[in-house]
């Protein structure tokens, strides 16, 4: 097992459930990956995601057979508001992805202008579904739904959860929800209308649940349950692979030779599982090469009382490119979770930086980053002053940027692997990039594996 990511741990684990002995290693001196739970100014907060979808039923499963059922909690307020050239406006909680339910409706809460959703309704008058090819997020809601939605709605929300650009990213691997409506409705507010009234999921708020004592006790209790049952090395780094004789395969480690397994997951970033398999699998290495992740800055401010007090009835902000600003988004931490508010009625806010690639704002040094977003954030909401106190985390090519053809590409690469029985790969980089897709990776790679030994076992 090569990366000690959830995706990584829940692979593992999966493995000696089924009686495997099982090495993973991990390059980092801690496990969790991007989940990383800590103290700022006595209050834990999340360096990385601070929740999960609960609608995918593989992390609340998780957390139930780890004994943190318990321990789930919702958010005390949820939805968003967007940055209009009119001010704040908050977006209504039923229009899925950005889209607009109803064009009415996002003409009322300020929005859109008059033409804006005018040209919105022309999805109603769309006299077939989607059909062909995969296409751009950015393309189809032009067709669909015009510019302005696209500006005003789907790019911020995008900057706020994939730090992508609509023009980039593919619409059936970014919005697979989005994609199913398009393909099976000529219109995807009336497709949106009916999923509703029938009840399906992901077409309402989403329902985020996150763990009362941070995030990370995810990954120490997995972690606690796997060091009892397989060999756990962190600050160990995989170089490279090479097969051996009879199936077996050498890892590599830096400083400390070589191991000699049977099977191997790499659950590492899709650029860091390309150098491992160059030896031993040159297609799947290009294919895997390809998938590009984008840098993002989390940045965590405490302010006083005195500072003011966030906008009513939402939980953050997204900010449109079209504002150019360093802001992508912002959560009213202490709002959303004020089981973690800090004392004295002070406000806890979390900002997001970096919306793809290419983005150079996230090279910035720290003091300049603070000093955009607290200025941005007065800005747009009225605090005032400067925080009590700031940490920034870093994530250098941290989130994967899913290309138009992504899950294509996925189907090549994994048919490339058959070639090479016995490696399977895992994480966020391939078929959703939620913790409940990474969950749901780990699971799929380990019964790959499974199954792989099992058919060697038969011969």
């Amino acid at each position: 097992m090569i990366g000690g990511g959830i995706s990584g741990l829940v692979a593992a684990d999966r493995l000696t459930q089924e009686g495997l002995r099982v090495t993973l290693v991990e390059a980092d001196d801690r496990l969790g990956g991007k989940i990383l739970s800590e103290s700022l100014d006595g209050v834990t907060v999340e360096a990385g995601p601070d929740s999960f979808l609960a609608r995918e039923p593989w992390a609340v499963d998780l957390c139930t057979e780890l004994g943190l059922a318990d321990e789930l909690v919702a958010p005390a307020i949820f939805g968003a508001h967007v940055w209009t050239p009119a001010g704040l406006r908050k977006i209504p909680a039923d229009f899925t992805f950005g889209m607009p339910s109803s064009p009415i409706r996002a003409l009322r809460s300020g929005i859109l202008s008059v033409k804006g959703a005018s040209r919105a309704a022309a999805d109603l008058l769309s006299p077939r579904p989607l059909s062909g090819v995969d296409l751009s997020i950015g393309s189809f809601v032009k067709r669909r739904f015009g510019q302005e939605v696209l500006d005003r709605l789907v790019d911020p929300l995008l900057a706020g959860t994939r730090a992508g650009r609509a023009e980039d990213l593919s619409l059936a691997a970014a919005a697979p929800q989005i994609d199913a409506l398009a393909r099976s409705n000529r219109s995807v507010i009336l497709g949106l209308r009916s999923a509703r009234r029938h009840g399906a999921p992901g077409t309402g708020p989403p329902p985020f649940l996150t763990i009362r004592g941070g995030m990370q006790v995810l990954v120490e209790r997995l972690a606690t349950r796997l060091r009892d049952r397989a060999d756990v090395r962190t600050s160990t780094l995989a170089e490279r692979l090479q097969r051996s004789g009879e199936g077996s395969h050498l890892v590599h480690l830096r400083g400390q030779g070589a191991l000699r397994v049977d099977a191997v997951v790499i659950a590492t970033p899709a650029y860091s599982a390309a150098t491992l398999l160059e030896e031993v699998n040159p297609e799947a290495a290009r294919g895997v090469g390809e998938i590009e992740y984008a840098t993002v800055v989390t940045i965590t401010l405490v302010y006083p009382s005195s500072a003011g007090a966030v906008p009513a009835g939402g939980s953050g902000l997204l900010i449109p490119s079209s504002q150019s600003k360093t802001l992508a988004a912002c959560s009213w931490y202490s709002t959303k979770w004020p089981h973690r508010a800090p004392g004295e009625g002070r406000l806890l806010i979390r900002c997001f930086v970096g919306r793809a690639s290419t983005d150079a704002v996230t090279q910035l040094d720290d003091r300049e980053l603070v000093n955009r977003v607290t200025r941005e954030l007065g800005e747009a909401t009225g605090i005032q002053g400067a925080p009590d106190d700031a940490r920034v985390t870093r994530w250098e090519r941290a989130l994967p940027q899913y290309a138009v053809g992504h899950l294509d590409q996925v189907d090549r690469i994994e048919r490339a692997l058959e070639r090479t029985p016995g490696i399977a790969l895992a994480g966020a980089g391939y078929r959703g990039s939620g913790l409940p897709d990474c969950i749901k990776s780990g699971h799929a790679a380990a019964q790959s594996i499974v199954t792989r030994l099992d058919l060697r076992s038969a011969q």
